[in-house]
């Protein structure tokens, strides 16, 4: 079934459009095409987005938005479960859909709400293209681009069925369809597959609202239907008002019938003339139930008789304007009372509509017609002359003063010379100002001209550092100063200096007072030196050359440039000051003594027949004096004893000390038999020894080499028994493996020796 071209505004949502100079289409939400039928054909797909463009936000819609779109519209009578499919003409086509619950919202809700959107699929590619709906055919409501994902979301698709659509009664719907193949071959939309929910309109309009006159003097009729209803539909042969005063001629005003749009649901006509009389009438609203008044699906909508009374009578609009004085000696001025049908009474007993008015006074009038009477009254007052304005003579301001211009004056208009309209003028720089001030009897003219004092531009310059027998020569003069004085009282503003000292001038003007001041220095030829070769200790604090001079520059033999060296290291030390006048060249040698470090080796042994060397060597620069008078800093010695040892320079003096021991000789002695009778004397056998035992590890064998005892404590003993049993009388060997403190170094030996059981 071929659809017809209707537009709609979503019927229950949409009581206006705002066209903003466009016409929605079938390519916009708010030209949706209502649901009619069952099945629509496309014989041709659309081009473009309509003249709304946008409407489809892609960041928050699974499509790629309005690709040669068409919008459909409808609203649910019945709960029940929304399906449908979109087969294209051509099955190579590959087309996409949203659907958006409006109810309650505007299209233009659409592209910033994400909630609105109920089920959309954008899956097509290979295997995906051809039809595509919301017909059970999966379990998803959002499908993006693609084909065959398995798990489709918003941007990746699965198959191009969505899952069927739950449907609430009264909600109402708006789907579009975007042709993302862009072929102009068109397709079928079928929605047959929904059940219960009467989205088909069958419904006859009706018309829900009449607001009609109900005061004398009211010229409009409003009229509101169910839903909207097609213009061509809705002629002149459909209205008509009938009453007192008629016949009355309706035309339809501030609608979109009247714009040249296909619908409307709220219409309003424009009487004509004005109800000008109280009494019965009646707006009739006239049809043939057939071809007239038709909604967009065609129904016809029934005729309506509505019957009014006016019985109040509405004032008259007499306006004699605002109280004035705006007008000038010999000017004639017309107040105009006029209203329909009316009779007058001034003030003087005048009838006339109108009254020329010549003189200051106030003025009334009462205007009646059969819808009642009302009464104005107006205050004129003539003005006697042109506005009356003075700025005063020239002036001279000082730098950063401002001056308010008033040229204030009643009823008045301005005009500076930059155009500015403002009563006052506020002068920040030099020029000339001029005003004009008009009112309702003349213009006038004044203008004044404002010179600055410029600002004192007060600068001695830097401090100056001169060579004897130079001098400085100060001007400071100032066409504007009308006082100079200098810090020893002499008011010149030129000045020749050939003194040091610090030189300071006040200067003052009209408008302010500035003072600066410089410090001359004059340069004798300085003796520079730095000293003597220098020994410094490192207990002294460094050594610090200052040659500052003022105006000099410095250069040490490291590069450095500052006037003050601080030394603290041994090296060769060179300056070349120079200054204005003259250069200078010093160099000293410095020698940092670094302090004595201990160096002798600490206390140790001596054995017989050795010789041992007392180092006391130090890297520092020093003297030795021994304690035996030996001045070298080292000493052989051949026997033990203290030795001391005094390490001396030209900033301090060390006493060190050694002790030199006689070695030890640490051996362990193992008795040759003993006696293991309990009788408490030589009961165990046990190696002796008078050193610091470190480690130790005794083993007892007999004569076959058996093992019959160890032990690593050195106070365990072996009492000469094996598993509890005493052995028999007879000899047995020891092994002793040990480490012993021997001349403050640990030293290990192993001994062995043998032992005798006796009984």
């Amino acid at each position: 079934m071929k659809r017809s071209l209707l537009l709609s505004l979503f019927c229950v949502l949409f009581s206006q459009i705002e066209l903003q100079g466009q016409t929605p289409t079938v390519q916009d939400c708010l030209g949706a095409i209502p649901v009619c039928q069952e099945v629509y054909t496309e014989m041709t797909s659309p081009s473009g987005d309509g003249n709304f463009n946008n409407e489809i936000n892609t960041s928050i819609s699974c499509t790629a938005g309005e690709l040669n779109s068409i919008w459909y519209t409808f609203t649910v009578n019945e709960a029940g479960f929304l399906g449908f499919v979109i087969t294209p003409n051509d099955s190579n086509d590959d087309y996409d859909w949203a659907l958006f619950n409006i109810t309650g919202r505007q299209c233009s809700d659409i592209r910033n709400d994400p909630s609105l959107q109920v089920s959309c699929n954008a899956a097509g590619g290979p295997g995906c293209n051809g039809p595509t709906g919301a017909n059970g055919g999966s379990n998803f409501n959002v499908q993006g681009a693609g084909c065959n994902a398995p798990f489709p979301d918003q941007f990746t698709g699965r198959t191009t069925f969505n899952d069927r659509i739950p449907m609430q009664p009264g909600n109402t719907y708006a789907l579009m369809v975007s042709n993302w193949s862009q072929s102009p071959n068109g397709y079928e939309i079928d929605f047959s597959s929904s059940t219960g929910l009467g989205i088909i309109d069958q419904t006859r309009p009706s018309v829900e609202n009449v607001r009609v006159p109900q005061r004398c003097g009211e010229s409009q009729i409003q009229v509101s239907f169910s839903e909207n209803i097609q213009c061509a539909t809705f002629t002149s042969i459909n209205y008509q008002l009938n009453g007192p005063g008629g016949p009355y001629n309706l035309t339809p005003v501030n609608n979109l019938c009247t714009e040249g749009g296909e619908y409307e649901r709220d219409f309003v006509f424009e009487i004509d003339p004005p109800i000008e009389e109280l009494g019965s009438f009646s707006f009739d609203l006239i049809t043939d139930e057939a071809t007239q008044i038709l909604d967009l699906c065609g129904n016809p909508s029934m005729g309506l008789s509505f019957p009014f009374e006016v019985n109040f009578a509405l004032s008259n609009n007499a306006d004699l304007g605002p109280d004035t004085s705006l007008v000038c000696e010999g000017e004639v001025l017309t107040l105009d009372a006029t209203v329909p049908f009316g009779t007058y009474q001034w003030q003087d007993g005048s009838t006339d509509p109108t009254l020329n008015v010549t003189t200051s006074g106030i003025y009334a009038v009462t205007a009646t017609n059969d819808c009642g009477a009302v009464m104005d009254q107006v205050e004129i007052i003539y003005q006697m002359d042109v506005p009356q304005i003075e700025l005063g003579a020239d002036q001279t301001l000082c730098p950063g003063e401002t001056l308010v211009l008033d040229a204030s004056s009643e009823l008045a208009s301005h005009t500076w010379q930059d155009g500015s309209t403002g009563s006052t003028f506020t002068v920040t720089e030099p020029g000339l100002y001029t005003v004009e001030v008009t009112n309702a009897c003349g213009t006038v003219t004044d203008q004044i001209n404002i010179d600055y004092i410029s600002p004192i531009q007060l600068e001695l310059g830097p401090d100056q550092v001169l060579c004897a027998g130079e001098q400085v020569d100060i001007d400071v003069t100032n066409e504007d100063v009308i006082s100079y004085q200098w810090q020893d009282g002499s008011n010149s503003p030129q000045r020749s200096i050939t003194t040091d000292g610090l030189y300071s001038v006040t200067i003052t003007t009209a408008c302010e007072e500035q003072i600066d001041e410089f410090q001359v220095t004059f340069i004798t030829e300085p003796v520079l030196s730095l000293g003597n070769d220098t020994i410094l200790c490192v207990a002294d604090a460094p050594l610090l050359y200052d040659l500052t001079i003022p105006g000099a520059t410095y250069r040490w033999q490291d590069g450095s440039t500052t006037p003050v060296y601080q030394v603290n290291t041994s090296g060769n030390y060179a300056v070349t000051v120079t200054t204005a006048c003259n250069e200078f060249t010093s160099n000293a040698i410095v020698t940092v003594v670094d302090s004595i470090q201990q160096t002798l080796i600490q206390d140790t042994f001596l054995c017989p027949g050795q010789r041992l060397i007392l180092d006391a060597r130090t890297p520092v620069f020093a003297e030795y004096l021994w304690s035996g008078g030996t001045t070298e800093p080292t000493l052989a010695i051949t026997e033990a004893g203290e030795y001391q040892v005094l390490v001396f320079n030209d900033c301090e003096e060390r006493t060190f000390t050694t002790e030199v021991r006689e070695c030890e000789r640490c051996e362990f002695y193992g008795p040759s038999a003993f006696s293991p009778n309990n009788d408490g004397v030589n009961d165990d056998f046990r190696p002796l020894t008078g050193c610091e035992i470190l480690e130790y590890s005794l083993q007892i064998f007999d004569r076959w080499g058996n093992l019959l005892f160890e032990t690593t404590d050195p106070d365990l003993g072996w009492n000469g028994m094996l598993n509890g049993e005493l052995l028999s009388s007879g000899v047995y060997v020891w092994w002793l493996d040990y480490t012993v403190r021997e001349n403050g170094q640990p030293e290990s030996k192993i001994v062995t020796g043998d032992v005798a059981i006796v009984k």
